[in-house]
C-alpha cells in the first residue's frame, strides 16, 4: 500500500514524456539577486556538506478539468551546488504514480567554468513495472537521468511538471534534505471560482495542510482578478518560502526519520474527519471486494474442524493465512484495493490487504466479528489522530470474540502467534474500519521489556585438558522467537553448522559441531535451539595461574553506534527485551582451585540494566549468572552520555576473568 493512492475503480494510466526542451533553464544571475548574492556558496562555507541546494521550487496550479474535477499540475525545480561525492548526487530518479503524467523534463550541467551541457531527449530513462521490496509487480514508472561532464563544483539544474489526477492526498513538502538549502519554495496557484462559496458560483473549495518539526510560516498571496463575474482565469496563489535551511543529519539508532525532518503534510478538502477517509476506503474499495462465497466458508469449516472455541477458531485461520506466500502486483486501483477473498484463496497469495480480507472473509463465514485495519508502520513516523490524511501503509485485522476479547492479526507476518504483533506494528495509532463506513483510531498495544528476549543456558566441560565442550540451550521469545523462527525457517543443515560456528568465532575459529536440534517451530511455541561445540585450548596458563575462557557468547548487542561524539535525537531500540545467560563450569577434578573470582556487577541507568554474579559451588562446579535488560525502547538524547557510562561499566566490569591455580599434588 505504499503507491500513489486513487480515488476510481477504473484507472487509465497516462504517461506522457514531452520534449525535455519545453522547460526554460533558470537565470543564474537572476537566482543570485534572488538570493540576493554576490556568488554562491563554495565548499568552505559548507565544510561538513556534500553539496548545497541552491533553489528547490514546487509550484502547483489546481484547475478543473473536462470531467469537472480538481486537478493539479507540479513543476518542480531543482539547483544544486556539488562539492564532493559526485556519485551520490549526478544521477536522479523521478517517481511517476498510477494516474499521474508526467512532461517537460529538462536538465542541464553548468561546470566550473560556466559552460552548460544539456540532456538530450535519449538521455531520459523510462522504467516501467518498477517495483521494490516484496512488490512483485507494479504499474508505476520512474525516470532515471545521469547529468554529464560533471565534477566538483559543477551546479545542477532540472525540472519537470507531473499532471496529478488526485491532488493533496499523499503530497508532502519536504521542506528539508540531507545537505543545506538556501531556499525552499512551495506556491499554490488555485482559481477563485473554487473557493468562491457557492452563492457566488463558486465551489467552495478549501485545502488542508499542517507543518511538521518546524515553525509555520505565513504566505505571500498575490490575486489575479478583473471586475467581471468569476471565471477560471481569476487566481490567487499563495507561496510559502524557507531559507537558510539546515542539512538533517540523522543519529544512529534513532526513530523514524519523519518524526524529526521538517515537511508539510496535506489532504484533500473533502477529508475533515477519519470518517471521511474511512467511509471513502470501505464503501469504494474494500466492501464491494469483500464477497463470502461458499467455497470460502467450506474452507473455513474444514479449517476449524474440531474447534471448540472462537479463539481455536481464530488461531487456526490465522495460521492458514499466515502460511500464504506475500506478493503484491499492484496495477492501477490494485495498489490500494484488495483482491477478491476467493481470488486469494485460489492464487495463495497476497499482500497486506489481499490476505487480510481473505481473513477477514473466514472469519465472517463462520458469524465471527473482524475488521480490516490501516496502519502506518512505525519506521515510517507516526498517525497524527488531529490531520486526517492519507498516511498508511500497511492493513492488518482486529477480531473480536462475543466475550470481548480481541485479537490483533497481522497475516503477512508467517511466526506470530495469535495474540503477538511484530514490533513494527506495535504502539502505533491505527484506523480500525468499521462495517458502517465509520472508523474508530485505536493504539495497538505495546508489549514491556519480559515479553520479549533470550535465555541462555551454557555448560562448559573442562575436564579434557586439550579440549573443552560446550552444550548450549537457547529460548527465545516474543520478537527474538519470531526473528529467529524467520532465521531458521528455511535454514540447511550446512547453514546451521555455519551458525554455531559463527556464535564462537570471536574466540575460535576451529569449533566443531557435535550436534545440534530445534524445537518449537509450529506458531504457538517457543523455539527451543540446542547445540554442542568442541573448542581446543580455552585455559589460558601463566606458571601456576589458569585463566578460562568460557563466557563465549555476547549478551549485550553491539554498542559501536554509541561512538558518535555529539546527540541529537532521542536513542531508539527496535523493542524492550530482557536477556539472560547462564554458564555452568565443570573443573577437572584435583587438577584446578578458584583463586579469585571477579566482584559481582549490578549496574542500572535509564531504562538500561544489566547484572553478572558468579558462585564457585562445592563440587568443583562454578555458575555465571548474567542478565541485560532494555526496558524501555526510548531514551533521552540528553541522557547518552550516561548510557555511553553505563556501557563502558558493563564492557569493563562483565570481561573480568576467573583465575585458578594449579592444585598441588
Amino acid at each position: 500500500m505504499k503507491t500513489k493512492l486513487v480515488f476510481g475503480a477504473a484507472i487509465i494510466f497516462q504517461f506522457v514524456f514531452a520534449s525535455c526542451s519545453s522547460s526554460s533553464f533558470t537565470s543564474l544571475e537572476t537566482l543570485k539577486k534572488d538570493l540576493n548574492l554576490k556568488s554562491f556558496p563554495d565548499q568552505e562555507k559548507y565544510p561538513d556538506a556534500d553539496a548545497v541546494i541552491l533553489w528547490e521550487e514546487h509550484d502547483v496550479h489546481a484547475r478543473i478539468n473536462d470531467e469537472y474535477q480538481i486537478v493539479t499540475d507540479v513543476t518542480v525545480t531543482k539547483i544544486t551546488k556539488i562539492f564532493r561525492n559526485i556519485d551520490d548526487y549526478a544521477s536522479v530518479e523521478i517517481p511517476v504514480y498510477s494516474g499521474d503524467k508526467l512532461t517537460d523534463i529538462s536538465a542541464r550541467t553548468i561546470k566550473p567554468d560556466g559552460s552548460a551541457v544539456e540532456l538530450k531527449e535519449s538521455d531520459f530513462h523510462t522504467i516501467a513495472g518498477a517495483a521494490e521490496g516484496y512488490i512483485f509487480y507494479s504499474d508505476a514508472k520512474k525516470v532515471k537521468f545521469t547529468f554529464p561532464a560533471v565534477e566538483k563544483n559543477s551546479i545542477l539544474e532540472y525540472r519537470y511538471t507531473i499532471h496529478e489526477s488526485r491532488p493533496f492526498v499523499e503530497d508532502v513538502w519536504d521542506i528539508q534534505n540531507t545537505i543545506p538549502i538556501l531556499r525552499n519554495t512551495y506556491a499554490l496557484t488555485v482559481p477563485i471560482i473554487l473557493m468562491a462559496p457557492q452563492a457566488r458560483g463558486g465551489l467552495d473549495w478549501t485545502w488542508r495542510y499542517k507543518w511538521y518539526n518546524t515553525l509555520p510560516c505565513e504566505p505571500t498571496v498575490v490575486r489575479n482578478l478583473t471586475p467581471s463575474q468569476l471565471t477560471t482565469d481569476q487566481t490567487v496563489t499563495y507561496t510559502w518560502s524557507k531559507s537558510d535551511v539546515p542539512a538533517f543529519k540523522p543519529d544512529p539508532m534513532m526513530g523514524s526519520y519523519f518524526d524529526y525532518v521538517e515537511h508539510v503534510k496535506f489532504s484533500p478538502s473533502e477529508w475533515k474527519s477519519w470518517n471521511d477517509i474511512s467511509g471513502w476506503y470501505y464503501k469504494y474499495l474494500f466492501r464491494p471486494q469483500l464477497v463470502v462465497t461458499d467455497e470460502i466458508t467450506n474452507k473455513a469449516e474444514k479449517l476449524t474442524l474440531g474447534c471448540k472455541t472462537e479463539t481455536e477458531k481464530i488461531r487456526k485461520i490465522y495460521e492458514f493465512v499466515q502460511g500464504l506466500r506475500y506478493v503484491a502486483i499492484e496495477l492501477g486501483i490494485g495498489g490500494f484495493q484488495p483482491a477478491k477473498p476467493q481470488d486469494v484463496l485460489d492464487r495463495m497469495y497476497g499482500d497486506c490487504k489481499d490476505k487480510s480480507i481473505l481473513l477477514i472473509s473466514l472469519l465472517k463465514s463462520l458469524d465471527i466479528k473482524a475488521k480490516p485495519v490501516l496502519v502506518l508502520t512505525s519506521d515510517y513516523g507516526k498517525v497524527d489522530p488531529d490531520f486526517p490524511t492519507w498516511t498508511f501503509n500497511h492493513m492488518i485485522v482486529k477480531a473480536t470474540t462475543e466475550d470481548g476479547t480481541g485479537y490483533w492479526m497481522d497475516p503477512t507476518v508467517d511466526h506470530c502467534m495469535l495474540g503477538e504483533l511484530p514490533y513494527l506494528d506495535q504502539g502505533t495509532t491505527a484506523l480500525i474500519l468499521n462495517g458502517d463506513n465509520t472508523s474508530t483510531l485505536e493504539k495497538i498495544p505495546s508489549e514491556n521489556f519480559r515479553s520479549n528476549g533470550r535465555d541462555i543456558h551454557v555448560l562448559a566441560d573442562l575436564r579434557n585438558p586439550g579440549q573443552t565442550t560446550f552444550d548450549v540451550d537457547m529460548r527465545f521469545k516474543g520478537q527474538e522467537n519470531l526473528k529467529m523462527k524467520y532465521f531458521f525457517a528455511d535454514k540447511s543443515r550446512d547453514d546451521i553448522m555455519k551458525y554455531c560456528k559463527s556464535m564462537v568465532a570471536d574466540q575460535s575459529l576451529d569449533a566443531e559441531v557435535i550436534h545440534y536440534s530445534i524445537g518449537g517451530l509450529d506458531p504457538d511455541s517457543i523455539l527451543d535451539f540446542r547445540f554442542s561445540l568442541s573448542l581446543p585450548g580455552l585455559i589460558e596458563t601463566q606458571g601456576n595461574l589458569a585463566f578460562p575462557n568460557i563466557d563465549l557468547f555476547r549478551l549485550t548487542g553491539n554498542w559501536t553506534w554509541l561512538a558518535q561524539n555529539e546527540r541529537k535525537y532521542d536513542i531508539r531500540f527496535d523493542y524492550p527485551r530482557q536477556d539472560f545467560k547462564t554458564i555452568e563450569v565443570v573443573l577437572p577434578e584435583n587438577r584446578y582451585k578458584v583463586r579469585d573470582m571477579p566482584q559481582n556487577v549490578v549496574l542500572g541507568q535509564d531504562g538500561l540494566y544489566y547484572d553478572k554474579q558468579y558462585e564457585a559451588e562445592q563440587n568443583g562446579h562454578i555458575l555465571i549468572k548474567e542478565a541485560f535488560m532494555i526496558r524501555q525502547d526510548k531514551i533521552k538524547a540528553k541522557d547518552v552520555t550516561e548510557v555511553k557510562e553505563f556501557v563502558r561499566s558493563m564492557k569493563t566490569e562483565g570481561a573480568q576473568k576467573i583465575i585458578l591455580t594449579t592444585k598441588q599434588n
